[in-house]
């Protein structure tokens, strides 16, 4: 009696193990077999619970087993750090309603599919975080195989308005950044919530203005800004497809404009005055200057009064971005424009012109106060998944790939 207890609780202990873990593996709809397990993979062999097949001619089920087909093995998701295969045991069943017969259907693996489709969704968890090497060493799937699933998966130029066709307005943000080289793509995000909406294969004006064309008719009205660098391109595709839509420049760029043209008259001047002022002293903001470095900054402005001039425009600019209100910042940028002309030199003329052809939407900032920040987060986060993968050859795979990255975390819960 005794004997026969230990045999039920242990019989009773192996079918709760075989519950459990096919509850983790999501084979609840399967008997295990028994499981083989070896160093870098573990094989699990499986028939499906159900007796009966649907025959794909009539729909009729049928019970008649005809023959058993060979095992097939199929690749399945990983536990720790090997692989699982599922080896399944197929039947084949003949119909008694139209005298065929037909192999029974396994939900989880497509035709001709030697993955399941939790493999799939594996694949993708890894891709969001991880390179195509690191993915296919974790699950075993080579790098073709991933592609197919990606581009199966994501689907980036079609941009999804759900969420702000029920909000009463929302801000964009569109910034390029470096596929390679000089070859850009084109980042638009909503800042308002924030989220991202669509990658665009290149900076282009012909790819912007088809994407604006796609934005829904009640949509549209409701984008109240728009932040972007200073491209004219930008702004002129916008001014077409969303004329109501105030265009707000991100000041960073404006700062960054401002950065450069002091960098490019340092690098002149130096040249023609065999000295070696230093880059970064320039680009440093007043108020993080030590003592130390006023004091050495003041003595490079008796030496190059041209970049000291610019310095000091570029100070009052980040000045005016600390306005209270647009009516100061608009005086604050009048003064800023004619003290750049007064200097009669190309440098400051040409800078002047600059921030009159963006007089508008660099005070637009002021009503809206909204910036890129969010989008260029974004990009930081593209170079370093771009790191991680060791470059990318293909536009498209880089896209998709940058694309799955944004996704929330609940885009990933289990089917």
């Amino acid at each position: 009696s005794g004997y026969l207890k230990e045999q039920t609780r242990c019989t009773h202990n192996e079918c709760m193990h075989k519950s459990s873990l096919s509850g983790i593996l999501g084979l609840s709809k399967y008997s295990l077999i028994k499981i083989e397990e070896h160093p870098e993979k573990i094989l699990i062999h499986v028939k499906l619970r159900r007796k009966t097949g649907v025959c794909p001619s009539c729909g009729k089920r049928s019970s008649k087993v005809h023959e058993h087909a060979p095992p097939q093995t199929i690749k399945h998701i990983s536990i720790g750090c090997r692989q699982t295969h599922l080896v399944v045991y197929k039947r084949r069943f003949w119909c008694l309603v139209c005298k065929k017969t037909y192999n029974e259907r396994i939900n989880m693996i497509k035709k001709w599919q030697r993955h399941t489709d939790l493999l799939e969704d594996e694949v993708i968890q890894r891709l969001r975080e991880m390179s195509f090497l690191g993915t296919q060493k974790r699950t075993g799937v080579h790098y073709q195989k991933q592609v197919e699933i990606l581009k199966k998966f994501m689907k980036p130029f079609e941009a999804n308005w759900k969420r702000e066709s029920r909000m009463k307005s929302f801000s964009l943000g569109m910034d390029g950044h470096s596929f390679s080289g000089h070859d850009m793509v084109l980042t638009v995000t909503n800042l308002t919530i924030p989220k991202m909406i669509s990658i665009l294969p290149s900076d282009r004006k012909k790819d912007i203005d088809h994407f604006l064309e796609d934005i829904p008719k009640d949509v549209k009205p409701k984008i109240s800004a728009v932040c972007i660098d200073m491209t004219a391109g930008y702004r002129s595709s916008l001014k077409k497809h969303l004329p109501y839509a105030s265009i707000v420049v991100d000041h960073f760029h404006i700062i960054q404009d401002a950065n450069k043209r002091i960098d490019v008259e340092r690098c002149i001047a130096n040249e023609m005055l065999k000295s070696q002022a230093p880059k970064k002293l320039f680009l440093r903001n007043k108020e993080y200057l030590t003592d130390q470095q006023q004091e050495q900054i003041k003595r490079w402005f008796k030496k190059l009064p041209d970049v000291g001039a610019l310095w000091f425009f570029k100070e009052s600019l980040r000045e005016m971005y600390a306005s209270e209100s647009r009516e100061q910042a608009k005086n604050r940028l009048d003064i800023i424009i004619s003290g750049l002309y007064k200097q009669q030199s190309k440098t400051t003329s040409d800078w002047a012109r600059t921030l009159e052809r963006w007089y508008q939407p660099i005070l637009n900032y002021f009503d809206y106060k909204i910036t890129n920040g969010y989008t260029e987060g974004m990009h930081t986060k593209f170079k370093l998944l771009k790191r991680l993968g060791y470059g990318f050859k293909n536009k498209e795979v880089y896209i998709r790939k940058m694309a799955l990255a944004c996704l929330p975390l609940v885009a990933f819960l289990p089917r």
